[in-house]
């Protein structure tokens, strides 16, 4: 073993409460109790089975036995969530054991009361490692006995053992520990978990059997896990957490799954998908330059005025490992959401012929996101994309059983499979005469740029929901088996009872949530309006934006004579890195234009099928 090892900043283990915390007679205001925070049981960590020392200048108990620190609820570091002091603490034997005062908060009182009631009876204390020397192994895992510093106590559901509540708080990314080895000054451990003989007289709850670890399952949890980590690209210090907890390969799939469409996650993303351009230029990227350059190559003025540009592009080719048709404008470009400020350009001695410059700002992402209903629906869109994607979803779950005296349950599997997203490439061409080509004006750069962001955005948004007949095109919403149906009796004119049906066909499957949203035409919203829920009422089913109290998207992308309710934080459009330009110079060769024609890669997926319904006519 090596003789550093890579240890958490803050830990967490067991303990337990000694009493039920009985209210002394002649007391009734006492808000103490008593327990046990720690033991030299072994916990089985990544880098070894750790044994907390409790012998002669083992422990720093200056924190804990300041009478200041705090008693925590569910080791959250807040306010809020101190229910109490720790009002004295001490070691005993090989047990740390303290004595802890609630405070005269509602929920400091609370909390005391599900203590007294031993509803609350689980215990964990927050501690730092300060040291670590090897003095055996078990199991063929180093047996590493720690020097260390409590810091908290909590109370918490179910105590943190040796697979809880690592890196709550402080660095994840841990430190580094050098290793005594075996003949250090520190006492061996035998690994004797026989509970320390009582020094008082004191209630005390039966003793919980240490867990039971397998050191193969172990292992082999830990090699999933970072399979997993490398595969998705999951960040480091989230993988590093997962090792050290508790956290199942199931458990992690499922994380992943709800963390690929955050905000978070997107920003990374489309970080690692950059080339690093500065704010400056990044907004100094145009367009217009570049289709100069591409409508004459082999132009000398055109290449130098366009030299940025055909730069950015190649870092961006080499970011990707891919070569361009033409021009590949970054991510960065893409993604830069400062679009259409207003500037005043209009002398250029006031700032003008600088201003100009600085206004070409490109927001492709930004606009897209605008102008499409899908996302003004809210779904997920993943950005900065660089391969094929495969997201893991849940399938299966684990089942219950009743079972007689002595039965033992069934053991049942989490199932998953995946969301496999691959890039279909979408191509828009926008037409450019040659006098505005020849143009340098903010105006004309902002009115390119728009152009070929509104033919995209409307065709990504159309296939999206619809799909397309070509075989090329990526599978839309409606063109996913599965998904939950309802059959109008008559064309575009559903009744209230057939719109209830939508709703309770997606609530059957239990995938009902109430940020479920509407999605249909102008025309299905003016039979809605028209149309009353019950006979002899006024009340229509559509009215201030919400259908059957859902909010409501009103676009002409949706089905002709149909609509949508979903919960659409469950549909996914994938966006791979990088816009591509080329010009065709043939089409408009007459009159001297060119069609700029720019190429996109993109995909949708569908999480959960149930979680979607279609309303139409058959």
């Amino acid at each position: 073993m090596a003789d550093t090892v890579k240890v958490p900043a803050r830990l967490t283990r067991a303990g337990e409460i000694h009493t039920r915390a009985e209210v002394p007679e002649g007391d009734a205001d006492d808000r103490r109790v008593t327990l046990t925070f720690s033991s030299e049981t072994p916990v089985l960590r990544m880098f070894g089975f750790e044994v907390l020392g409790h012998g002669e200048g083992e422990v720093d108990m200056v924190r804990l036995a300041s009478g200041k620190a705090p008693l925590l609820t569910d080791h959250r570091h807040s306010i809020d969530a101190q229910v109490g002091v720790v009002e004295s603490a001490k070691i005993e034997g090989t047990e740390g054991r303290a004595t802890v005062r609630f405070g005269k908060s509602a929920r400091a009182s609370e909390i005391l009361a599900r203590v007294r009631d031993g509803e609350v009876s689980g215990v964990s204390v927050g501690y730092e490692i300060l040291s670590l020397a090897r003095v055996g192994e078990k199991d063929g895992e180093p047996i590493l006995r720690a020097k260390w510093r409590p810091f908290e106590i909590t109370l918490c559901p179910v105590p943190a053992d040796a697979t809880v509540g690592v890196g709550r708080d402080g660095s994840p990314e841990g430190r580094e520990i050098h290793l005594k080895i075996e003949g250090s000054d520190m006492p061996k451990d035998t690994i004797d978990t026989t509970p320390a003989p009582e020094t008082g007289t004191r209630d005390k709850a039966p003793a919980q059997p240490a867990p039971t670890y397998d050191p193969k399952a172990e292992r082999a949890r830990v090699k999933e896990i970072r399979a997993l980590g490398r595969k998705f690209k999951v960040e480091d210090d989230k993988v590093d957490a997962a090792l050290e907890g508790d956290t199942s390969v199931a458990a992690f799939q499922r994380q992943i799954l709800d963390d690929m469409g955050s905000t978070e996650a997107e920003a990374t993303r489309s970080k690692n998908a950059a080339i690093g351009l500065t704010d400056k230029e990044t907004r100094s990227f145009s367009l217009l330059k570049a289709v100069r350059f591409l409508a004459n190559p082999t132009d000398k003025r055109a290449r130098e005025e366009a030299a940025f540009e055909i730069e950015a592009s190649e870092a961006a080719q080499d970011q990707l490992g891919r070569d361009a048709k033409g021009l590949l404008v970054p991510s960065d470009v893409l993604t830069h959401q400062a679009f259409g400020r207003s500037q005043n350009v209009s002398t250029p001695t006031k700032g003008g012929n600088l201003v100009a410059k600085d206004y070409l700002e490109g927001s492709f992402i930004g606009l897209l996101r605008k102008r499409a209903a899908l996302t003004r629906l809210g779904v997920r869109t993943l950005t900065g994309l660089d391969g094929n994607v495969a997201i893991p979803r849940q399938i299966g779950g684990g089942t219950a059983y009743w079972l007689g005296e002595g039965g033992a349950p069934t053991e049942s599997d989490l199932d998953f499979n995946l969301l496999n997203m691959t890039p279909h490439t979408l191509g828009a061409a926008v037409p450019i005469t040659r006098r505005a080509m020849i143009q340098a004006t903010p105006d004309m750069e902002s009115l390119v740029r728009d152009d070929l962001i509104r033919v995209m955005a409307l065709e990504i948004d159309r296939v999206g929901l619809n799909g397309d007949a070509s075989g090329d095109a990526p599978n839309g919403l409606l063109d996913v088996g599965g998904i939950n149906t309802v059959d109008f009796a008559a064309a575009g004119q559903p009744t209230y009872g057939e719109v209830v049906d939508m709703e309770s066909e997606i609530a059957a499957d239990d995938a009902d949530v109430e940020g479920m949203k509407y999605t249909f035409g102008a025309t299905m919203r003016g039979h809605l309006k028209q149309t009353v829920k019950f006979d002899g009422t006024a009340e229509t089913i559509f009215k201030d934006g919400m259908t059957d109290g859902y909010e409501s998207v009103v676009s002409n992308q949706a089905p002709t004579n149909g609509m949508i309710l979903g919960n659409w934080m469950d549909y996914i459009i994938a966006m791979w890195s990088g816009l591509d330009l080329t010009v065709d110079t043939a089409t408009l060769a007459a009159s001297g234009g060119i069609h700029l024609r720019a190429f996109q890669d993109v995909d949708f997926g569908v999480r959960h099928v149930e979680s979607f319904c279609y309303g139409r006519n058959v």
